[in-house]
């Protein structure tokens, strides 16, 4: 064995291990030729998970009316699912970071296709409280991973190109799930329509099982024996800690949190705007949100991560600039949507409003991938959907409707700053035999936290060149630590 080969055995030697077919010090890796195929399953997997999401919210007023629900327990299915993916999320992504990946995202698969099918199933409120709960877990465990696999395999100059071509199965699944829901109620029964979203992943889940397993940051252009050491070692609890305080990666989660928080309360609360503000008739309502909103998030995804690499070229911090510009012009794009003068300004500032808050999915995660370590980078991944869920979706509706409910009082309109919003046209409607509800005002809020997520992603530029030069200086060292630990060198004295 050699002395470089014997250094890296064990942990001491800091200097780069050469490897057959490695690159040059610095030079991030090509994809190999499988990584397409690998990215086109990864997308199939995330369209399955999407197509879920959003043919349980085409379909939940059917739903609804069979199982007898009431608003708030049809409110409750979707913001458990998004519970259950936030808590499991970082969980997942420690495990991801041990196991072999194509295993668990088989399982995760399926998970996730058995839960649709159980919903479909579904017979009571309790049956379907258990499978949303478990599609949320297995949907997260799905992207999760496969984020993951996507940085390994992808160099930097081209990762946020390939992010943003993979999260366009998210609007590739909203459409499938608000085009097809509709028509597969009509045409069969809301059972048969989640019967046929969820086969389709159980051949998805035996497939996963052939997607081949990179080392961990082959795409960074270190050598293989150096990034398997990592690996087998894992990170340490400094490592934890020093990605608790890493700038550039909690800057990039409060950025997507903020933005998660108002695309959240605004899809949900949309309908309900439309028809009662906007006076948009409901049997338009659902056909203008399956063409507008899944065609604005591609745009916006696509626009985003275009944009950022092109800009990254000359600026590296156009990861950052990206996403807080696009938040900062979806403020005046809201507010046309909120006051606009007709129906149909209304709607292109809604599609606006929506392209450019889903610009910021490729930049974002590719600042994580930039950031953290390979061989914690699920972690990080889980942790950060975990925090823009808990402190975004997850109770940004329920915040509007509080806000809609108290400033649709009588009393409340009467005070000062209830005055303010009445001059603005923010005043009270009857929505769908309600109570008089204040949805203008409700939107509102959401501009607030636009401009914070656009103030904390400018923030978050500054820090971002040296804190990805400090990861891959750590990723070409051998680890401070050693797991398990060697026994010390015995010498024997020779009389």
């Amino acid at each position: 064995m050699s002395q470089s080969s014997k250094d890296s055995s064990a942990g001491g030697e800091r200097s780069e291990v050469p490897s057959s077919g490695a690159c040059p010090l610095g030079e991030p890796r090509p994809a190999p030729w499988w990584a397409w195929g690998a990215l086109g399953f990864l997308f199939v997997a995330l369209m399955l998970g999407s197509f879920d999401h959003w043919l349980f919210i085409a379909l939940i007023q059917p739903i609804g009316r069979e199982l007898d629900l009431v608003d708030e327990q049809a409110g409750w299915l979707r913001t458990l699912t998004l519970i259950a993916a936030a808590l499991w999320a970082p969980t997942l992504g420690f495990f991801a970071d041990r196991m072999r990946r194509p295993r668990l995202l088989a399982l995760a698969i399926a998970l996730t296709s058995l839960a649709t099918v159980v919903t479909g199933t579904a017979a009571t409120f309790q049956q379907l409280q258990a499978a949303r709960f478990l599609v949320g877990v297995g949907g997260v465990s799905v992207h999760v991973i496969a984020l993951t696999l996507i940085m390994d395999l992808f160099p930097r100059g081209q990762r946020t190109r390939v992010l943003a071509a993979y999260f366009l199965a998210v609007p590739a699944g909203a459409a499938l799930g608000l085009g097809l829901g509709p028509t597969l109620d009509r045409g069969l029964t809301w059972h048969t329509a989640f019967l046929i979203a969820g086969a389709p992943g159980l051949i998805v889940a035996m497939a996963a099982l052939a997607v081949p397993e990179p080392a961990r940051g082959i795409s960074e252009g270190v050598g293989v024996p150096r990034l398997r050491l990592h690996e087998a070692v894992g990170p340490s609890v400094e490592d934890y800690i020093d990605l608790m305080v890493n700038s550039s990666y909690t800057y990039s989660v409060f950025g997507l949190t903020f933005t998660t928080l108002v695309v959240g309360g605004l899809f949900y609360w949309l309908p309900s705007f439309l028809i009662g503000v906007r006076q948009v008739p409901a049997s338009r309502v659902g056909l203008i949100l399956a063409i507008t909103l899944p065609t604005a998030m591609a745009i916006g995804i696509a626009g985003g991560g275009w944009l950022t690499e092109l800009w990254a070229r000359s600026n590296p911090r156009a990861f950052f600039l990206v996403p807080a510009g696009a938040a900062l012009a979806a403020i005046p794009a809201l507010l046309v949507v909120i006051f606009g003068a007709s129906q149909t300004a209304a709607v292109v500032a809604l599609f606006a409003a929506t392209a450019l808050l889903f610009a910021n999915l490729g930049p974002c995660f590719a600042i994580i991938a930039r950031v953290t370590a390979p061989n914690m980078r699920a972690l990080a991944c889980g942790s950060a959907m975990g925090a823009t869920h808990l402190l975004g979706d997850v109770w940004s509706p329920g915040l509007m409707g509080w806000v809609a409910s108290v400033f649709g009082q009588t009393d409340t309109m009467a005070t000062p700053l209830g005055k303010a919003l009445a001059s603005l046209g923010a005043t009270p409607r009857d929505v769908a035999g309600r109570e008089p509800e204040n949805l203008a005002a409700a939107l509102l809020v959401l501009t607030p936290a636009l401009a914070i997520a656009a103030v904390v992603l400018l923030v978050g530029a500054w820090h971002l060149p040296r804190e990805t030069a400090l990861m891959l200086a750590k990723l070409r060292a051998a680890p401070a630590h050693s797991y398990p630990p060697q026994p010390p060198t015995q010498s024997r004295e020779i009389h």
